[in-house]
């Protein structure tokens, strides 16, 4: 065979060669995007533990079944907030104050002024027992006297509308009537905390009552007041007011605390009774009756309670029973250790 056949047959082995290589190469990544693809679809598979007990057993362990009950839960995000201090309550309660009693010390002297005026106006008709003189001063104290009332009424008013936007109305309403929810507030047995939520983020309208939790102790409870007139400029949000008590020693003034609000954002799932679950290691479990006679144990996240349950997504279907009494009958059932059949060493129960 000439030397430049032998050539080309090397060169299209060669070539066959990358050919047959890449197509294997283009299959497994095919192959390992699939499977990825149908991991990703099947979502979050929970860990499961078998036990199988007798029916008999069932009713000695006081083991009860029931369906899941579905619900929903409207997803939380975090709010941040600070404690008011009252002094500007109070600071703002003095200058209320100040301009008020301002126009009644100018609205009394203008009353006297008129008084006086027309008494002598009086005198000065009858006979000039007085003169047009001192009636002349008197109208010129009358006319004084009615641009510092003026005056005063305007100060009056430009202190209203300063603290109405400091404040609001709710709060402006508790300045001026010196209302008993300003009173606990002045004497710090309640505090206010401006709440602020992320900006962009889906809340759905006013959370009337929300929970504060600072940064030690117990969450505290919390009640709408109003919109704020300002937001806080790290945040740049929407901020809100609300009210608490400040009796526990938790909240002080300059704190910064959090609270969950809700979203507009709702999730479906099923509600999980808190009698259902079992602790082990840490962990939170639950049984899913498979057979009549076989339970599968699976683990559930309890960070959202609704009331007296767990709100759980994504892990159980329709139909699920679960069981809701005995549970803990299950869980020493699957550790009691077993004997293997024909004999020999005992095998011990599923750990974790």
């Amino acid at each position: 065979m000439k030397s430049g056949n032998k050539r080309l047959i090397t060169a299209a082995f060669i070539v066959t060669l990358v050919i047959i290589a890449a197509f294997f190469l283009l299959t497994g990544e095919r192959r390992k995007d699939n499977e990825e693809t149908a991991n990703t679809q099947k979502g979050p598979q929970p860990s499961a533990y078998t036990v199988t007990i007798s029916e008999e057993s069932q009713k000695t362990g006081g083991i009860t079944t029931a369906a899941l009950k579905p619900g929903s839960y409207k997803r939380q995000i975090t709010a941040y907030g600070s404690v008011l201090p009252p002094d500007g309550l109070n600071a703002s309660r003095k200058s209320y104050i100040a301009a008020a009693a301002g126009l009644e010390k100018a609205e009394a002297q203008l009353k006297a002024s008129e008084q006086e005026y027309e008494r002598l106006k009086v005198l000065n008709a009858n006979d000039k027992n007085v003169s047009d003189r001192a009636l002349q001063g008197a109208a010129a104290r009358l006319a004084a006297d009615k641009a510092e009332e003026a005056h005063a009424r305007g100060g009056l008013q430009s202190a209203k509308d300063e603290i109405g936007l400091k404040w609001g109305p709710i709060l402006s309403g508790w300045i001026f009537d010196y209302s008993a929810p300003l009173l606990r507030l002045l004497g710090t047995k309640d505090v206010l905390v401006q709440v602020t939520v992320p900006p962009a983020s889906p809340i759905q309208g006013i959370t009337k009552d929300i929970v504060i939790e600072p940064p030690a102790g117990s969450s505290i409870p919390a009640r709408f007041v109003s919109r704020a007139t300002g937001t806080d400029p790290r945040l740049q949000g929407i901020s809100f007011i609300y009210i608490a008590s400040s009796s526990s020693g938790s909240l002080v003034p300059g704190m910064e605390v959090t609270a969950q609000m809700p979203t507009a954002q709702a999730q479906t799932g099923f509600l999980v009774p808190f009698s259902a679950v079992v602790w082990l290691q840490d962990k939170a479990w639950v049984y899913i009756k498979k057979t009549g006679t076989g339970f599968s144990r699976v683990e559930v996240p309890t960070s959202t309670q609704v009331n007296e349950d767990y709100f759980v997504s994504g892990i159980f279907s329709p139909g699920d029973e679960l069981v809701v009494k005995g549970a803990q009958a299950l869980l020493s059932e699957e550790n009691t250790p077993k004997a293997k059949s024909g004999g020999g060493e005992e095998e011990e129960g599923d750990e974790d």
